[in-house]
């Protein structure tokens, strides 16, 4: 059963890519800290909130074709993941911008549609 109608599933689709690029960037930088090889630990967990957002929204972006109750989890999964991992890395510029990524992929996915319109 369809939970999204499709003018939902078309916005949906922007800010799961935005995220995608978001992680992508990130993993770049992150691959920057680790050649710098002063801040290995910071680098590290870069890259380990890059693969769960690229992870995340890659799997969210997959199930939102058929817009039933799996694309619906995939997504709050993965706003609640960037509202977290923006807080894992205060201090960067990806804390502000995640945080606020993660609301507004929640505020899409939890505000109930009208399917049948």
């Amino acid at each position: 059963m369809a939970v999204y109608s499709q003018d939902r599933v078309g916005r949906l689709r922007v800010v799961l890519g935005i995220v995608v690029v978001v992680g992508v960037l990130a993993a770049v930088l992150a691959a920057f800290i680790l050649t710098d090889g002063d801040h290995r630990g910071a680098g590290v967990f870069a890259m380990v909130v890059a693969g769960l957002l690229i992870g995340a929204s890659g799997a969210a972006l997959r199930l939102l074709p058929e817009a039933d109750r799996g694309a619906r989890i995939a997504s709050v999964v993965t706003g609640v993941l960037c509202v977290l991992s923006g807080v894992g890395l205060a201090g960067t510029w990806l804390a502000f911008l995640l945080p606020l990524l993660g609301l507004g992929l929640l505020f899409l996915a939890l505000l109930p549609d009208d399917v049948e319109g």
